[in-house]
């Protein structure tokens, strides 16, 4: 099944969570400070669409390179607790990740961060574009035609 998408439009995407986590010292040894380990986040939305693109950032330290941002899942709830829905998806630092999946029923986000994040700066969007694959678009204008001409 090929999706035609126009990820590319601006208009085609709408932000549903932003997130800005400050560095948090819990004590100073000298010049070195030690940071607060950032626990998992958990958007309080329930998502319904089968694209996102999520955007991660964090304060890199002087001389390091780093493009491992963590990683997402997603999960529902259900009457025994939250049920994972898909394996781990690894995240990346400083570009917009695209999580595409072929079930879109109500789910919600964890996203773990590496325990070297001392800050976080997260925007979550979703894709309000057409999703429709080329073969639906092709049968519904079969579908058309075909109750055209039966009138």
């Amino acid at each position: 099944m090929t999706r035609n998408l126009d990820l590319s439009n601006e208009s085609n995407w709408e932000l549903v969570f932003s997130l800005s986590i400050p560095a948090t010292i819990l004590s100073t040894n000298g010049s070195k400070n030690y940071y607060a380990q950032i626990t998992p986040i958990t958007p309080d939305i329930t998502l319904d669409k089968p694209i996102l693109a999520i955007s991660i950032n964090t304060t890199i330290p002087p001389e390091r390179k780093w493009y491992y941002a963590g990683n997402v899942s997603r999960f529902a709830n259900s009457s025994l607790g939250a049920v994972y829905i898909e394996d781990r998806k690894p995240l990346f630092l400083g570009r917009f990740n695209l999580v595409i999946t072929d079930n879109s029923s109500n789910y919600q986000l964890e996203i773990n961060l590496p325990k070297w994040f001392i800050s976080c700066n997260l925007a979550i969007y979703q894709y309000e574009g057409d999703t429709s694959t080329l073969s639906q678009k092709d049968l519904d204008i079969i579908k058309a035609a075909v109750v055209s001409e039966a009138q």
